[in-house]
């Protein structure tokens, strides 16, 4: 008898207790391992008991002082003691893709007499072991036996990481992944051992395990990452939040977005106890081909795509979380209630986001309204086999919702979908559609009207045991159910919102990216918008790279909107990212481009020495960004003046300047140039000057000589010369005679 005693203790301790929700589409499953542990057991030890469990599991705890074998559900460093078996799991790359190593080490106390690991997630590569030998009776597995004396006798092996399957349903995606050894990162299911051991005292010890990473990366109950990355965490109030991001990853959404989706859905969802932990990864999609947007695992891990936003009716982020607060079973003989695990996270992903204004109204009301197509609507919710196109996606989230409005008015709000689901979680047994209904009727009940309160068991009970479907209830039906829908503050940029404003040019411009050359100024026009049932406040803020610059705040009325305006100068160039409400835009900052001179003219073609001349030069930019330069006007090389030219992206103008024509040289022509940063254009013009300049004779050929002041002919230096002699010839002449 104790021998039978003994095997059925074994048989029961074997069987692994996993999370109850899984977010895979279309389907229920648990998280945990039903292989066997080891088939035989060690024969008892005078003055001990022997007992068996696996992990990951919850505890089991045998009646009666035959001692007890269990995981802790926390994946953290466990304390040994005299009562603790603490087993370490710790993972590593490899060189072999899509594999990853493990080191299991056993730490126990001296009561301790038989140990034995079964290896449940080794595949079948070699298996080195310090302190414990293989058992090669054991029949199929890895089981390994301690030797009784290494102190912390350790395993090392490998096991596979890539996990593929092919899904259906809103979730999927149509890749094939679920768990990947990418080479530069892994993201993995955390090993699962079997243990089984003999002890002394009557005291129960424990086994507790804790899932470490050799290296960069960080690991959980259920789930582990490989590689480099970045962890957030928010202490949250009853939970903490743990986020970890790749260094691959990109994410949509900000992590603090994911941290108030799941703080919503804490505070939303009174369903009972939570766990102290919630740890989340955001999967790189840049290589894989993930088989479904998000995963839950274990008691509260999770993963999902880094390309999901957390603001959205459909939010991927809400919808795990909610997996990870369903703390029933659904009965495997009688799965009539297996729609509500898909249709509650669906349901409370749309209406968290609305509670917390993370959408709006018609978006809520869009993704409710899939449940009234076909051919999911024709689906009978409690009957699996007629499910068609992801019935407990759609027409199942459809009823929870009409159900969860309809207990809130029979109830007055005293009871709402909430009650139900935490009726469910308490329920000791494995659940049926039958114990939904209860629920849901007492639940209904919870204002003192049974009569109102057995029709709306009643249509639970159509809605989810025939093809019938509920129609989309509108806004007024809303708030009479759920109250008013709070403010919903909505940010967008205007039309022609982003603007480029300075003495290049003021106009809109493109946003992806902005491109502004120094010194103009950024112009912002954002759209503030509440499409929710009641008034509310805004508080808007411009930030450089991170740093607030400006912030406006206001209040806007029910079904209103307003504009706000910032600017922004950017002195130096660069890249900066700018945020505005939930609008981020990159602003690209470069010097100006180079102008190109295309021609000169003036306005005369002749001057008087010393005089001025208009000097007119084309001026073009052929580059897409602004041009800007001071251009030189010239006169024989000398220069005598600048101009400023400012241009927009392929655009032309003209550029004039006097500029004074020197007379000092006795040249007859003077070249005018204007010069620019690239290139240059000249011309000519004729110069009239004061020493010599040149005239038209009677006969229309040219006389040179000089001129008195008054322009009458005088007497050159030769003609002077030749009658100063003719005088002295002359009086020579009379003097002789």
């Amino acid at each position: 008898m104790v021998v039978a005693l003994l095997t059925v203790s074994l048989l029961l301790g074997v069987v692994a207790v996993g999370g109850v929700a899984s977010a895979d589409p279309g389907e229920f499953a648990v998280s945990g391992d039903s292989s066997p542990a080891p088939s035989t057991a060690p024969s008892a030890v005078s003055g001990s008991a022997w007992t068996a469990t696996t992990e990951p599991a919850g505890t089991i705890e045998p009646a009666g002082p035959t001692g007890t074998g269990s995981v802790a559900g926390t994946g953290g460093t466990a304390d040994v003691d005299d009562d603790t078996i603490h087993v370490e799991h710790a993972l590593s790359t490899t060189d072999e893709a899509g594999t990853v190593g493990v080191t299991t080490t056993a730490r126990m106390p001296d009561r301790v007499k038989e140990l034995e690991l079964s290896l449940l997630s080794a595949n079948d590569d070699d298996v080195e072991a310090d302190g414990f030998e293989r058992d090669d009776d054991a029949g199929d597995g890895e089981v390994w036996v301690w030797d009784g004396e290494t102190e912390a006798p350790s395993i090392t092996y490998r096991m596979d990481a890539n996990v593929s399957t092919e899904e259906s349903g809103p979730l999927a995606t149509g890749g094939t992944y679920r768990f990947v050894d990418t080479g530069e990162w892994a993201l993995v299911r955390t090993p699962r051992v079997g243990a089984g051991w003999s002890q002394t005292g009557q005291t129960k010890i424990r086994l507790d395990r804790e899932n470490v990473v050799d290296g960069e990366g960080v690991a959980s109950q259920a789930i582990a990452f490989l590689g480099p990355h970045e962890e957030h965490v928010r202490e949250g109030e009853p939970q903490r939040y743990r986020l970890v991001v790749p260094a691959a990853a990109d994410m949509e959404a900000p992590p603090e977005a994911v941290f108030d989706a799941f703080e919503g859905g804490a505070r939303s969802l009174p369903v009972g106890a939570v766990d102290d932990e919630v740890f989340a990864v955001a999967v790189p999609t840049g290589d894989v081909t993930w088989s479904v947007r998000g995963l839950q695992t274990g008691d509260a891990d999770l993963w999902v795509r880094d390309e999901e936003p957390a603001g959205t009716a459909d939010d991927v982020w809400t919808h795990e979380y909610v997996h990870t607060r369903q703390a029933y079973t659904v009965d495997p003989a009688d799965p009539s209630a297996r729609w509500f695990t898909e249709a509650s996270a669906t349901y409370y992903a749309a209406l968290f986001a609305l509670d917390r204004s993370a959408t709006d109204f018609e978006s809520f009301e869009r993704t409710l309204a899939r449940g009234e197509r076909d051919p999911a609507a024709s689906s009978t919710l409690a009957e699996p086999g007629t499910w068609q196109a992801n019935a407990p996606y759609t027409k199942g989230a459809l009823v929870a919702g009409e159900l969860d409005r309809r207990i809130r008015l029979a109830s007055d709000g005293r009871a709402s979908l909430a009650t139900v689901f935490r009726e469910l979680n308490d329920d000791g047994e494995d659940v049926t559609n039958r114990d939904f209904l209860d629920a849901v009727e007492a639940s209904a009940a919870a204002g003192g009207d049974d009569e109102a309160a057995a029709e709306v068991r009643t249509e639970a009970e159509r809605l989810t045991t025939t093809d019938d479907h509920p129609e989309m209830w509108d806004r007024d039906a809303h708030t009479e159910a759920f109250g008013e829908t709070p403010a919903q503050i909505g940010y967008a940029l205007a039309d022609d919102g982003v603007r480029a404003t300075g003495e290049y040019r003021n106009r809109s411009v493109d946003d992806d990216p902005v491109r502004l050359v120094a010194n103009e100024t950024l112009a912002l026009a954002v759209d503030v918008s509440n499409t929710g049932g009641v008034e509310g406040d805004y508080d808007l803020s411009l930030s450089v790279d991170g740093e607030t610059v400006e912030r406006r705040n206001g209040t806007v009325v029910a079904d209103e909107a307003t504009t706000e305006r910032f600017e922004h100068a950017f002195a130096e160039p660069g890249e900066y990212e700018i945020r505005v409400g939930s609008q981020t835009l990159t602003v690209v900052v470069s010097e100006p481009a180079d102008p190109l001179v295309r021609g000169v003219s003036t306005d005369v073609d002749r001057v008087t020495a010393g005089g001025s001349v208009t000097v007119t030069a084309t001026v073009a930019n052929d580059a897409s960004l602004p041009a800007g330069s001071p251009l030189e006007f010239r006169v024989d090389g000398e220069t005598v003046g600048t101009e400023p030219v400012r241009l927009d992206a392929d655009a032309e103008t003209t550029v004039e300047r006097a500029v004074t024509v020197p007379g000092a040289d006795d040249a007859d022509t003077a070249t005018v140039s204007v010069v620019g940063p690239a290139d240059e254009a000249s011309t000519t013009v004729a110069v009239d000057r004061d020493d010599g300049e040149s005239a038209d004779g009677d006969d229309g050929s040219t006389i040179d000589g000089d001129f008195t002041d008054d322009g009458v002919p005088g007497f050159g230096p030769v003609v002077a010369l030749l009658a100063v002699l003719s005088l002295v010839g002359v009086s020579a002449r009379r003097g002789s005679r």
